[in-house]
């Protein structure tokens, strides 16, 4: 049987037994994470599984099982003690199990998916992790040590139906490597200086593995690395700040954070109360778009089986939309955004992004920066999300950037905080540039080059 079958029939013995409603998820996954050292491979892991989760609606009452049983030998003693165990929850008037969705183009599939990635032989996956780190010592004398260098990949096919008439299959692959370069001046003695120590990083993802190219992955983390050296600390003040995707990513990330409908109906997002306002400039309309074609994040059906959308949760600086799952969507009396995702079977969905992007502009990343006077192009921040207060928007993190003085990137700077009201920040976004990069950190975000008009400094 395939998983589509595997799923109508848990649904019909869930019926069977006294569920009013059932859905059956049903998923074959496969995973390796390599990691070097000393160009070699130190740790090499893989994980195959498979089995289904089954989530169950009693006089409104949800429950949930899970087994990797596919023979579903103990599919019925699971069941029955799943009914049993949903008859003591707490009833909810929002727990539903979503209708079929007409006309959204469910069987135009814009997934894309590896065929070879699972039986790929694990030296070619290793020779290419090994690849990454050789490009990043070959790209300038002055890098000392990859300190971290990792390949991973991974592929989900998954099936759904339901007792609604929700029936749908979706299946996706993804390759990614990484690698921590450290560059290091020369002390007057030739060997290089500890204390001049600066680190660069770079990530790539793609959907196939022969897309994915070590040697630009190992070229850029070596880049990133040597551009700082050098480094001065900052001095406090207000500069104009230029985000490249490497960095500005973490900004968009936390707008789809915020965007979730979950965390806005339980006023734990700076989003709650605030729909139809001016959020940012008008020059920032935000995008998650899971149909977008050939995109990483596109899926056929969401983890629910409701087929995905595009929606612009701002459009030219208003919060226009948010990502609904069925819950939230029937909690809010509008139809579910498809962004329920499974990240396995035993797992029950959650609201999560897709392609999820600034939409690019029309300029061109160097005129954006030759137009700044005195700024900062900044090249790393961490602890975005930790640091905003979720009362006042509030935020502080350390960073690290190249000076920019009449257009032209100069002196690297260091110890440096970044700080502001991250309304404030969106709002200050006054030129995005048409580099769209994707940028892969537990989510799939898309952003290019984008000027803020003023960010506060602090340093010395």
């Amino acid at each position: 049987m395939n998983r589509l079958d595997i799923a109508r029939i848990l649904v019909e013995k869930a019926k069977k037994l006294g569920a009013d409603n059932a859905e059956a998820f049903v998923m074959n996954s496969s995973s390796t994470e390599i990691q070097i050292r000393d160009s070699q491979a130190d740790t090499v892991t893989h994980r195959d599984s498979a089995g289904y989760g089954l989530r169950l609606l009693l006089d409104n009452k949800l429950g949930f099982v899970s087994s990797n049983n596919l023979d579903m030998s103990e599919a019925d003693a699971l069941i029955k003690k799943a009914i049993v165990n949903t008859r003591l929850h707490t009833p909810d008037e929002h727990n539903i199990l979503p209708d079929p969705i007409r006309g959204n183009n469910a069987n135009e599939s814009p997934e894309r998916f590896d065929e070879k990635l699972k039986s790929l032989a694990v030296e070619k996956k290793i020779a290419k992790a090994i690849a990454v780190g050789v490009a990043a010592k070959n790209a300038d004398k002055r890098i000392v040590q990859i300190a971290w260098q990792q390949y991973g990949d991974s592929s989900r096919e998954y099936a759904i139906a339901s007792s609604r008439g929700i029936e749908g299959q979706s299946r996706h692959s993804e390759a990614y490597a990484f690698a921590l370069a450290v560059a290091m001046t020369q002390s007057p003695s030739g060997q290089p200086d500890p204390a001049t120590a600066q680190t660069g990083i770079d990530v790539k993802v793609r959907a196939c593995f022969d897309e994915l190219d070590p040697i630009d992955i190992g070229y850029k983390a070596a880049e990133y690395a040597v551009r700082m050296l050098g480094a001065e600390d900052g001095r406090t003040g207000e500069l104009v700040g230029v985000f490249p995707p490497d960095t500005g990513f973490n900004f968009i990330k936390l707008v789809a954070d915020m965007a979730r409908a979950d965390l806005v109906q339980k006023k734990k997002s700076l989003f709650a109360g605030r729909m139809g306002e001016m959020v940012a400039s008008d020059k920032v309309t935000i995008i998650d778009d899971g149909r977008l074609p050939g995109g990483l994040g596109s899926r056929l059906v969401d983890g629910e089986g409701v087929p995905t959308t595009t929606k612009e949760v701002i459009k030219a600086g208003r919060l226009n939309q948010l990502l609904y799952d069925s819950y939230t969507a029937h909690r809010a009396g509008v139809i579910s955004t498809g962004n329920a995702d499974r990240s396995e079977f035993d797992n029950p969905p959650v609201i999560s992004p897709t392609n999820f992007y600034l939409a690019p502009g029309k300029i061109s990343r160097e005129s954006l920066i030759g137009a700044v006077q005195e700024g900062l192009f900044v090249t790393e921040v961490s602890g975005l999300h930790a640091s905003v207060n979720l009362v006042t928007g509030d935020y502080s993190i350390p960073g690290k950037g190249i000076l920019i003085s009449h257009g032209e990137l100069t002196t690297p700077i260091s110890n440096i905080t970044i700080s502001g009201n991250i309304f404030d920040f969106f709002k200050n976004i006054d030129a995005v540039a048409d580099d769209l990069t994707w940028e892969y950190r537990d989510d799939l975000i898309g952003t290019p080059t984008f000027r803020v008009s003023a960010i506060k400094i602090g340093g010395k």
